[in-house]
């Protein structure tokens, strides 16, 4: 399906357009429809001038902490400040990735009552999010373990109403000069891939806030409910998620969630069960 998505077979690049999978990625693969930063998920990146899928763990690792705390997961950075900022500047540099997904869930509403909407390709398809990965070795087993983030942008007309940032989209033609596959890509060309998607190609729908718990995860979830079901009844007040620049942002109380393209400083500590938005 990527493939198809990125043009394989086309008259002026032919069979280099195909993609190898890494068996791992391919037996880890199966329908998904609720995904958490420290989830297993497939990526697209470059190797050898080949593009190849890979499985890669949502999240760049912060610093690990004393006493055996699992370590902060970066899940988003920041399109604007990505090329020089020293987490992510080698990722740019280096190892950029697609990450490929249906769509991508964004939270909006006041506090204790917030409503999910789905946004995906208005014609169908497929989206192609701008990533990093990095070679993460634990410290403990000794694995090397290879982990992505999704770079994000102001939103575009489609996402504005919902929220103020949205992933990076990549257009089919511009997947090689993202991944630097083929012609030598110099580093202002691939900056300026970084925008926001055209007006029109996103469509949103309101879903259900079963979507907040991240062990729900089947078809039910993409169904087209009311905006009056879609929000839960607001209960008593609970603390508010701070957001996650410049400092680094707290894990969600429970009960709460916090806006997906919020969490580029880190989400904290652990990902807590069914308490962050997900892709």
């Amino acid at each position: 399906m990527l493939e198809a998505y990125l043009g394989a077979g086309a008259a002026n690049d032919g069979p280099a357009r195909a993609i190898a999978a890494d068996p791992k990625a391919a037996a880890l693969y199966r329908p998904r429809y609720n995904i958490a930063p420290s989830t297993v998920h497939p990526v697209l990146r470059a190797q050898g001038g080949q593009r190849e899928l890979v499985a890669a763990t949502w999240g760049f690792t912060g610093r690990f902490a004393g006493g055996g705390a699992a370590p902060s997961l970066l899940a988003n950075a920041r399109a604007e400040s990505a090329r020089t900022k020293p987490t992510f500047r080698g990722a740019f540099a280096a190892r950029r990735c697609v990450v490929p997904a249906d769509g991508f869930y964004e939270w909006s509403g006041p506090k204790g009552a917030r409503r999910p909407t789905w946004f995906h390709p208005a014609g169908g398809g497929m989206l192609r999010m701008a990533g990093l990965y990095q070679l993460a070795k634990d410290p403990d087993a000794g694995d090397i373990d290879v982990r992505f983030t999704i770079l994000t942008t102001e939103a575009s007309a489609d996402v504005a109403q919902v929220h103020d940032r949205m992933p990076v989209l990549l257009a089919p033609e511009d997947v090689d000069l993202w991944l630097g596959v083929g012609e030598q890509s110099d580093a202002d060309r691939v900056e300026a891939l970084l925008r926001p998607a055209p007006r029109g190609s996103l469509a949103a729908r309101a879903v259900s806030t079963r979507v907040n718990a991240v062990g729900h995860d089947d078809p039910a979830l993409l169904e087209e409910v009311a905006a009056e079901a879609a929000a839960p009844r607001a209960g008593p007040a609970k603390a508010a998620a701070p957001k996650a620049s410049p400092a680094k942002a707290a894990a969600p109380k429970a009960g709460g969630t916090l806006p997906l393209f919020d969490l580029d400083a880190g989400a904290g500590p652990a990902v807590p069960s069914g308490r962050t938005p997900r892709r």
